[in-house]
């Protein structure tokens, strides 16, 4: 019975790895011609809603927490695409920060939900 509940919990820890990958691709930037700078700034943000979403994982098993974890990393993965990749990580529109803390605040009210649903706390 514990084998099939890891099992159950794997996507969601998997999507964490995932999306804390993308926030190190993100943070480490070329610097001039010799090697890569890390902007911790952009770490921090781009780890911010993996963070939160990690409170839900161990509480919630079901597909409404797989999915909206499958949305922050898609969004997460196209905004990595699309700055650090394409636009060279010139990060001057701030999108960098805004992005993950957008979806961070977006994923609140499943956080509160779940934690009810858990016991972890009472809400009046």
């Amino acid at each position: 019975m514990m084998h099939t509940k890891t099992n159950s919990k794997l996507p969601g820890y998997l999507i964490i790895l995932f999306g804390l990958l993308l926030s190190v691709v993100s943070a480490l930037v070329p610097h001039f011609q010799a090697g890569y700078h890390l902007m911790f700034s952009v770490l921090v943000a781009g780890m911010l809603p993996y963070i939160v979403y990690g409170i839900i994982v161990p509480q919630s098993r079901g597909a409404l927490t797989t999915m909206t974890g499958l949305v922050i990393v898609t969004v997460h993965l196209w905004l990595v695409i699309t700055q650090r990749i394409i636009g060279g990580a010139e990060y001057s529109n701030g999108l960098i920060y805004i992005v993950p803390i957008i979806l961070t605040v977006a994923i609140l009210p499943l956080v509160l939900v779940v934690a009810k649903q858990s016991g972890l706390f009472k809400l009046r």
